[in-house]
């Protein structure tokens, strides 16, 4: 057991490294160089001294294994350098989206879970009825549509709904307000992202919601409550549904 679980780590590092270098990689195969497009934003002319001081605070004019061996180094001290972009720290960077990120994060998973789990079990025990064949279109939709659509078709539904219903249309914040500070415009900012968002992680997890529980209706103990005389409403709520959320959970885990 434990050696499983020491080759188990070890295989992680080969992972990581690969990873790394992918990243690493793919970020050096981004056509144009990156200091031209810093100091060009203005349309300026650029100086060649410039172009040459940027290269050498991004560690650009190092070899490449060398860049290589300082990224993977700052990795492991959770030091990600300076952005390319903004010239700011990768970690400033990350935790000045991090709370929205966060937050829309949770809110997506709370709609996920209050789509998901009731209508899959519902689909489930309507199996091939009208509202089965609704609740899989509905599934279906929310794969196949791509949230960066649906997000803007979300902001054109609620302009032209404000616009007809109170003569002047209503868009949400763009400016992140802590919710501590402003709950209204904290959540009116962020309540259409984690729609969009939500909706995507509803859609798989009701359909995996579904066939857990269409496999689950199926076992002996399901069949022994039948016919002990227990009620179709008992049967679901103490033994199957507990039982089809166990793949659930876990799914939802992942996407989150």
């Amino acid at each position: 057991m434990y050696r499983y679980i020491i080759k188990r780590v070890l295989l992680v590092i080969p992972t990581l490294l690969g990873a790394a270098a992918l990243v690493f990689v793919l970020m050096r195969l981004i056509p144009g160089d990156v200091c031209v497009v810093r100091l060009g934003s203005g349309g300026n002319t650029l100086d060649p001294k410039a172009i040459a001081l940027c290269h050498a605070e991004l560690g650009m004019d190092r070899p490449v294994v060398i860049q290589f061996v300082d990224f993977v180094w700052g990795i492991l001290r959770l030091d990600f350098g300076t952005s390319m972009w903004s010239g700011n720290a990768v970690t400033a960077e990350i935790w000045a989206r991090l709370p929205i990120s966060l937050e829309i994060a949770i809110l997506a998973t709370v709609i996920a879970i209050a789509i998901a789990i009731p209508l899959g079990a519902l689909s489930a025990l309507k199996q091939n009825t009208w509202i089965d064949v609704l609740v899989r279109v509905f599934a279906v939709g929310g794969i196949a549509t791509p949230s960066f659509w649906l997000g803007i078709m979300s902001v054109l539904v609620v302009l032209n709904v404000t616009s007809a219903v109170f003569g002047k249309p209503w868009m949400p914040p763009i400016e992140y307000v802590p919710i501590w500070r402003d709950p209204v415009a904290n959540l009116s900012m962020a309540f259409l992202p984690a729609v969009t968002v939500g909706y995507r992680y509803a859609a798989v997890s009701m359909r995996m919601t579904r066939s857990a529980m269409l496999e689950v209706m199926q076992e002996d103990y399901i069949r022994t409550a039948r016919a002990k005389g227990l009620i179709q409403k008992l049967i679901v709520n103490r033994h199957a549904l507990k039982n089809a959320l166990l793949p659930v959970v876990t799914l939802i885990g992942i996407e989150f």
